[in-house]
């Protein structure tokens, strides 16, 4: 037996656990149900998949039925099925879908809006400024930049940004490797200049756009290691040769 809490309107939006049993549950509990399709109001009715649980109301719209679940509504026709499992699944109980709320969210402009935003503020500064974010996303939230970040924690807006990103790159005509080249060469640079700084610049530059791009962990875990070594040593080595020449001139 499972149990669901809701807010509905007919109970004042207030907090209702309601119980969903198996059939089995049900037939030992001596429970008369039927049917869900046939339900009325105060009923307990059977999910097409062998769930037990009340009818909580029945709405009529012109011709058509809609009957409320705790877990689901459905409307009435021959073809409809009600399903328990994948609502419990999926934690989604106010719909007729079983789509989470991420998936629903991440198909509104305003999140499409916000990772636009958050893609080219990482790819242009490498710095995100959450509250602008969030004034794009949730204006009217209290604190917009903190409402923003808790969506961005979604796996499925994380996948929307890796999209983004590879759409960035390919309006570009750059690949991963090219994105590698310049800031390799933009740290050989650094080098020549005697400027162990800008090349530990480069090299986290190098990270963060490693761990932006799709795929990253299959890219990032098998070079990152190698190649940020190998800047570190470079680092290392230039400032050991500055040393060296600042103890000279002081000799």
């Amino acid at each position: 037996m499972d149990f669901i809490t809701r807010k509905l309107k007919i109970n004042d939006f207030k907090d209702v656990t309601y119980p969903v049993f198996t059939k089995e549950e049900a037939i030992e509990r001596d429970l008369e149900f039927i049917e869900w399709k046939k339900a009325e109001k105060g009923d307990y009715a059977l999910s097409d998949d062998g769930f037990v649980s009340e009818c909580l109301d029945v709405k009529q719209y012109k011709d058509a039925y809609q009957k409320i679940f705790p877990f689901a509504r459905a409307w009435v026709s021959k073809r409809a099925k009600l399903l328990y499992e994948p609502h419990r699944d999926s934690g989604e109980f106010s719909q007729m879908g079983i789509r989470s709320w991420d998936e629903r969210e991440s198909a509104t402009t305003r999140a499409k809006n916000a990772v636009n935003l958050y893609v080219q503020q990482m790819m242009q500064t490498g710095k995100i400024d959450w509250n602008a974010i969030g004034e794009i996303y949730r204006p009217n939230q209290q604190v917009p930049g903190a409402t923003v970040k808790r969506l961005f924690k979604s796996e499925k807006i994380m996948s929307l940004i890796d999209k983004k990103i590879q759409d960035y790159l390919d309006d570009r005509d750059l690949n991963q490797g090219d994105v590698l080249d310049i800031i390799a060469s933009a740290i050989e640079l650094a080098k020549q200049n005697g400027d162990p700084s800008n090349m530990l610049r480069g090299a986290e530059q190098y990270i963060r756009i490693m761990d932006m791009l799709p795929n990253k962990q299959q890219v990032t875990d098998s070079v990152q290691i190698d190649v940020s070594k190998k800047i570190l040593d470079e680092i290392q080595t230039e400032e050991t040769r500055k040393l060296k020449l600042e103890r000279k001139q002081d000799a």
